[in-house]
């Protein structure tokens, strides 16, 4: 089993690197397969896959899709077909409700005389609430991206625009028309009842869960291995690295574990 990363970000939504650099540094770090999911976006894929094959690593084509649910539910859609017509539908009109929201975020900070318009990265892709929080920290109305988060990007701050977005057992269901594979992306951020959550989800069909995963601790990885079991679930491995914006390397999520040989075996 080569070490790999299912969970990446590119330039085309919030990471700093375009697709075929992206796929060059998972080279340079060892790994044999990766996905690019970039949010709610499928336009880096083409790339990506075809320096995967110029540069001998397997590139998984993939999307994050964020959905509407109380505790920031986001669907990991692996092996989908980037030549889907519904989910090419799907990422474009998303990619502008991205950048309506990412518009009436800017238009909100600076009705607060939060001033960072001058700050905001361009986005060759999905604009997302990480650009915003990049700003805010170059302006500097923040110290990180962790602290703008906080103080201007939550339910109930200046900064935050609520968009209404499709419901998790819909995003499984375009997952596999799509010919793909839905993973559950980092539960071990979300803040809810993940036993019912598991539950719900996996009678929409969900077929895994990222329970390894950078900020992962050891009880959380043993209850999200315990409900891949219980629920006859793949277990899947990502960084969700997006380059400079934050603090972690590709494959720093993968482990010599033998809960990700199926998931392995399936998409190599």
């Amino acid at each position: 089993m080569d070490r790999f990363d299912l969970h990446t970000h590119s330039s085309l939504s919030d990471g700093t690197l375009p697709p075929k650099a992206l796929v060059a540094a998972a080279k340079a770090a060892g790994l044999g397969l990766m996905a690019l999911t970039d949010h709610d976006c499928i336009l880096g894929l083409v790339e990506a896959m075809e320096a995967g094959r110029e540069l001998g690593v397997k590139v998984i084509p993939g999307l994050e899709i964020d959905t509407e649910h109380p505790a920031k539910l986001h669907m990991l859609g692996l092996d989908i077909d980037p030549a889907n017509a519904e989910l090419a539908v799907f990422a474009q009109e998303n990619v502008l409700r991205r950048s309506r929201r990412g518009s009436a975020m800017v238009a909100q900070l600076e009705a607060a005389g939060v001033h960072i318009l001058p700050h905001m990265p361009q986005s060759r892709g999905a604009m997302t609430r990480l650009h915003v929080a990049v700003a805010l920290v170059a302006g500097g109305y923040a110290q990180s991206v962790n602290e703008a988060f906080q103080n201007y990007l939550r339910p109930g701050q200046a900064g935050y625009v609520h968009s209404r977005r499709i419901e998790p057992e819909a995003a499984i269901e375009l997952i596999h028309r799509a010919g793909g594979l839905a993973v559950l992306a980092h539960p071990c951020k979300m803040n809810c009842d993940i036993h019912s959550l598991v539950d719900r989800l996996a009678k929409a069909g969900l077929d895994g869960i990222e329970a390894f995963y950078p900020t992962a601790t050891p009880g959380q990885k043993a209850v999200h291995l315990s409900l891949a079991r219980q629920y006859g679930l793949l277990v899947s491995c990502g960084s969700d690295f997006h380059g400079e914006n934050r603090a972690v390397s590709l494959g720093d999520a993968w482990e010599d574990d033998p809960a990700l040989i199926p998931i392995y075996e399936r998409l190599a």
